[in-house]
């Protein structure tokens, strides 16, 4: 892993050739210490293709063969939903560590057998719930932790986008782990945990498509302080995707789109209102890899800032998001 300087290079592989595939290795070029070595696919011919558009020297025909490419230290897993487990566990068995895109996995099983195969080989996993590194999130952090606001009492964020209706489309096909929840609500849930920590009830109402998958939910969480949080996530309608935090002193607006906004604004009650801007290079996706390299540096198997810990909280309450709506996948062991 040493680059020509002598200074330490990532080489990355990167498993999928989706969308956010393509912003990843456009964030990774973002970064110094990093070099994008291989792509795979199931179509040598989508890898290939891949692989030719943006200059990357190696593109496999099949996971496995990118779990074999000896050039390959990390991977970073753009498969869809349902694959998340498989193609993980493989990479990870393989000597590889992972950042895996959101969701984590379909359900808590799921998660908490790659978290058991990340200990078990001694490489490192994280989820990449991006929204957590962007500079913006920092400063939102940072904020929160002068408690402006004094008791929080509310939390409210929403995100959502018409998708396209075709019954095979990833957000509608329960065979890929389909639905609106585990592709948007995570982002509303790790508000919600940023902002005030671990919940203790969840309510959930939604509507379903005809495939079985949730196409609008809405979800409140409670509190042992009191507060609550309401959540919504959709892939019927175009939302304001915005969030906010009430508290007894003022309210904090987060601007759309909430999972990686421009800058958020603190009012508090009989001061003057505070801008905080944080204008973003391209989608943001790399601010999470300095923090994938410095704990494997460091030997870690999971993030201290993101740990498995909260990652298996959330596919805990997902799962009983799920529930509550009615939302199953073959993996749940209910066909």
């Amino acid at each position: 892993m040493f680059g020509k300087a002598g200074g330490m290079t990532y080489r990355w592989g990167i498993a999928g050739t989706g969308r956010i595939a393509s912003d990843f290795v456009d964030g990774l070029r973002q970064l110094p210490d990093t070099e994008v070595v291989a792509v795979c696919s199931r179509s040598g011919d989508t890898a290939r293709a891949f692989a030719t558009q943006r200059n990357i020297p190696h593109a496999h025909s099949s996971y496995e063969a990118l779990a074999s490419d000896p050039n390959v230290d990390i991977v970073y897993v753009a498969t869809p939903n349902s694959r998340h487990r498989g193609d993980s566990e493989l990479f990870l068995r393989s000597g590889k560590h992972v950042l895996c895109e959101k969701p984590f996995a379909l359900n808590s099983i799921e998660a908490e057998s790659m978290v058991a195969t990340a200990r078990h080989e001694g490489r490192f996993i994280m989820e990449a719930i991006w929204s957590r590194f962007l500079p913006v999130y920092v400063s939102l952090g940072e904020v929160l932790a002068t408690q402006p606001l004094g008791h929080i009492t509310h939390v409210a964020a929403d995100i959502g986008f018409v998708a396209p209706t075709q019954k095979a489309h990833r957000l509608n096909d329960p065979a890929l782990g389909g639905g609106a929840l585990l592709d948007l609500g995570i982002y509303c849930l790790h508000f919600a945990r940023f902002v005030l920590g671990d919940h203790d009830t969840v309510v959930a109402h939604g509507v379903l498509n005809d495939q079985g998958v949730d196409v609008d939910a809405t979800y409140t969480l409670g509190y042992k302080s009191g507060a609550t949080a309401t959540l919504r996530s959709t892939t019927q309608h175009e939302t304001p995707c915005i969030a906010t935090i009430t508290g007894e002193r003022g309210v904090i607006h987060v601007e759309s789109r909430m999972h990686r906004p421009p800058g958020f604004r603190v009012q508090i009650h009989g001061e003057a209102e505070r801008y905080y801007r944080h204008d973003e290079l391209g989608q943001g996706l790399r601010h999470q890899v300095p923090e994938v390299h410095r704990c494997i540096d460091q030997g870690f198997i999971e993030s201290p800032r993101l740990t498995h810990s909260e990652t298996m909280s959330y596919a805990r309450t997902m799962d009983e998001i799920r529930r509550q709506l009615g939302v199953r996948y073959a993996v749940d062991g209910i066909a």
